[in-house]
């Protein structure tokens, strides 16, 4: 399988999968998305995925959700497809309804470990991370924001970040039209076990509102520095505004962490590095 057919793929059941989802979507309380994606991680390395977020709206301050996601992951000539770990999340989030809209936002998201960690499919352990962000607006087109994530414990919340690194990115969107909004991304790990090769990554992406919360997003990044993915790219179509980061929904590396948020090795089988691992 390469990676343009596996894109294509999962482009696919992207679309019959998001086209489901947004019936479902349509109460108030409940949204929810798919996205695909590709990462190209090295010359030898690369992951595809397809995933979704469904969340439901407890309170209006409150909101649970759930971020399934099959990977297929690549390294070397080797090839595993699966699912990886599954995110619970638990997020809240408030306006203060004062100059400039300032919006604080937590998340406590609660790793699953579903999936084949033998083959390099999630952690094959259960742990515990946070999310924490803010965002203003000082112009009413324009909205800024910061949002930081870490894992409590060794395992990582997304297969891209680095063992015991704190992830920070800064966003900012504008909105274009009624309907269009462009947005960009900086970002990278902070304070991992290897800091000299420590993460660090643009994004560049555009929202686009199809109807009703309906919209649809795509998202390309490219590596600054350190263990970034060299290039990637991802498609998101629904009606999430939240998913496992509490507060931005434009911002671009934020949805490409999103779609392999289920804590894939990229690069080894399983915790015990490259070996040929057991039914995969």
């Amino acid at each position: 399988m390469n990676w343009r057919w596996g894109v294509s793929r999962l482009g696919m059941l992207v679309l019959v999968a998001a086209m489901s989802l947004s019936r479902a979507a349509m109460a108030q309380r409940w949204a929810a998305t798919a996205s695909a994606g590709v990462v190209h991680l090295s010359d030898t390395s690369s992951l595809n995925a397809v995933g979704g977020v469904l969340e439901y709206r407890a309170l209006g301050w409150l909101t649970l959700g759930a971020a399934p996601t099959v990977v297929h992951r690549k390294v070397g000539t080797q090839t595993t497809s699966g699912f990886g770990d599954l995110p619970l999340t638990v997020a809240a989030s408030k306006e203060l309804g004062t100059a400039w809209g300032p919006e604080l936002a937590a998340a406590v998201i609660l790793m699953v470990p579903t999936g084949n960690a033998a083959c390099g499919l999630g952690s094959g352990l259960t742990s515990v991370g946070m999310d924490v962000g803010a965002g203003i607006s000082p112009a009413d087109p324009l909205h800024l924001s910061v949002d930081a994530s870490r894992s409590l414990s060794a395992v990582t919340l997304s297969a891209l970040d680095a063992p015991q690194s704190t992830w920070l990115d800064l966003d900012a969107d504008v909105d274009l039209t009624r309907r269009l909004t462009a947005s960009a991304s900086l970002g990278g790990d902070f304070g991992g076990i290897d800091t000299a090769a420590a993460a660090r990554e643009i994004g560049a992406g555009a929202r686009y509102t199809l109807g009703g919360p309906l919209a649809v997003s795509v998202d390309v990044t490219h590596r600054l520095s350190g263990s970034a993915p060299t290039w990637g790219f991802a498609v998101t179509l629904g009606t999430v505004t939240g998913g496992p980061s509490p507060l931005d929904p434009n911002s671009p590396l934020w949805r490409q962490r999103q779609v392999f948020v289920g804590g894939v090795n990229p690069h080894g089988r399983g915790r015990g590095g490259t070996g040929s691992g057991t039914g995969c």
